[in-house]
């Protein structure tokens, strides 16, 4: 079970989900400061230690750095003897929803006799660049109907609170846009190119951001400005001019990447994906959107982060395992479903606790575990 660790409490007990209970758990604290969802937590931007120093900084990658180590202490220390086998399955929520997913995809290697072999996660963020202005779900409804009839209905899709905070905490909590697109942060990048420009900053569209790079400033050169762009970008000997008429192209095409990659011994994992309903927007805008039949494009959502996870995974396994396998194993059957089998999402409906797991979540993890558990 992955944690975030409460910074400047002595206190950093992690409670554990009912489905944990009877089971052996290990909890790995990470820190990951610019997101307080405690009250009393006392995070701050680095590290006080009695060594002297450096801090760390507490924004990513500190907390993959201290998942990772976390995971080969467990390993080191925790193998089985001998010659039996140990299975280890990962838990994860929110925040810790997208380490756990990059965790698992990582190190679910089959053969091994103890990896990791399946991976549970709730309401998480598992492509961070969809907060960006410039990810195409975030594009304004294309309607002939007047303004107020867009703006009403953008309003009217439901929204995730816990989603927003999150957005709004992303500055905070990664430093560099850049980070954004780091797959251990944005586990759907492993398996596909993101398709978009690295941006600036974490609220301006690219197009606008770069503006001013037409019309620099005395004080600055045009390769100071240069600095920040994307790796590609910025290699590039360009004048503003030649930039922004690069920008204002179509943004790089959203490619698939085959993952695992097909020489390495890692393998799709057992996953479920939980997430909760967003609350229903307010009951005047509701009235209109039911006289809509036009079906409506979807939002940046908890569901729509596990359903993108759920999509990539199960086309690897299609379309990469199951289609190698076929190759030697003609007579291998229930391929057809294998996919939606080994990879599940379930709406858990809408939150019954702040940030805690709810009964019916708690529920289908039990059965999940027992499931596999008992095989």
């Amino acid at each position: 079970m992955l944690q975030r660790s409460r910074l400047g409490s002595s206190r950093c007990r992690a409670k554990l989900p009912l489905f944990c209970h009877g089971h052996p758990t290990a909890v790995i604290h990470y820190r990951w400061a610019g997101y307080s969802p405690f009250t009393g937590d006392g995070s701050d931007a680095v590290s006080a230690t009695k060594n002297p120093g450096p801090a760390t900084p507490l924004y990513w990658p500190t907390p993959l750095h201290d998942v990772l180590q976390g995971y080969s202490w467990i390993l080191e220390n925790l193998a089985p003897q001998l010659y039996k086998r140990r299975d280890v399955y990962i838990f994860g929520s929110y925040l810790g929803a997208s380490l756990a997913t990059s965790l698992a995809l990582t190190e679910a290697r089959p053969h091994h006799r103890m990896a990791v072999r399946g991976c549970v996660a709730f309401n998480g963020v598992y492509n961070w660049t969809m907060f960006l202005p410039d990810h195409p779900i975030n594009r304004a409804p294309k309607s002939r109907s007047s303004t107020s009839n867009i703006l009403e209905e953008i309003l009217g899709r439901p929204q995730d609170p816990g989603l927003l905070d999150l957005k709004q905490h992303a500055p905070a909590l990664f430093k560099k846009p850049d980070n954004l697109f780091d797959p251990f942060a944005s586990p759907c990048l492993f398996f596909h190119t993101p398709g978009l420009h690295v941006p600036r900053t974490f609220t301006k569209p690219v197009d606008q951001d770069y503006a001013a790079l037409s019309s620099p400033s005395p004080s600055s050169s045009p390769s100071s400005s240069l600095l920040p762009l994307s790796e590609f970008l910025s290699s590039q000997d360009l004048t503003p001019e030649a930039l922004l008429s690069g920008l204002a192209q179509k943004p790089p095409r959203m490619s698939p990447l085959v993952f695992p990659p097909r020489k390495s011994t890692l393998k799709i994992p057992q996953t479920l994906l939980l997430h909760t309903t967003a609350p229903p927007p307010p009951p005047s805008l509701q009235r209109r959107r039911r006289r809509r039949t036009k079906k409506e494009a979807p939002n940046n959502s908890f569901r729509t982060q596990a359903n993108e996870l759920a999509g990539v995974m199960r086309r690897s396994v299609d379309k990469i395992e199951m289609k190698e396998r076929l190759r030697w194993d003609e007579d291998y059957e229930g391929w057809e479903d294998e996919a939606v089998r080994r990879v599940q999402v379930y709406d858990v409906g809408l939150g019954e606790e702040a940030f805690g797991l709810p009964r019916l979540g708690n529920g289908l993890v039990e059965a999940w575990f027992e499931d596999r558990l008992t095989r």
